[in-house]
């Protein structure tokens, strides 16, 4: 049973494709970990490119102090505004996630029940 939950607990704390590494399916865990580099990457840059717009051009003339109110206030508008994109990008990690983790568990228990074939 700890050769099925070791690779579901791999892909489930250290993210997708990690449980698929572990599983010897090393052509699968690479894509797995590209894909979700990819949507988060992706994710970063639009919110940078979502957030930018709501700062001034100059942040070293903002006063220190209240540097995290404007950034809360930037990140209201960008959720507000965006926020069917930032449901897009969590839905999509968070099915990679979980698709990475089931996969994980079906072929570990497939190996373990054929003999590790």
């Amino acid at each position: 049973m700890a050769s099925v939950i070791i690779p579901v607990l791999l892909c489930l704390l250290l993210g997708p494709g990690v449980g698929q590494l572990y599983n010897k399916e090393y052509k699968k865990g690479a894509l797995f970990i590209v894909l979700s580099a990819v949507v988060l990457g992706w994710a970063m840059v639009w919110y940078w490119k979502a957030i930018h717009q709501y700062l001034p051009a100059d942040l070293s003339a903002v006063d220190p102090q209240a540097l995290p109110q404007l950034l809360k206030n930037a990140s209201d508008q960008v959720s507000a505004q965006g926020g069917r994109v930032l449901v897009f990008f969590k839905a999509a990690l968070t099915a990679l996630w979980l698709y990475g983790a089931i996969d994980a568990y079906l072929v570990a228990d497939q190996k373990r029940t054929c003999g590790g074939q």
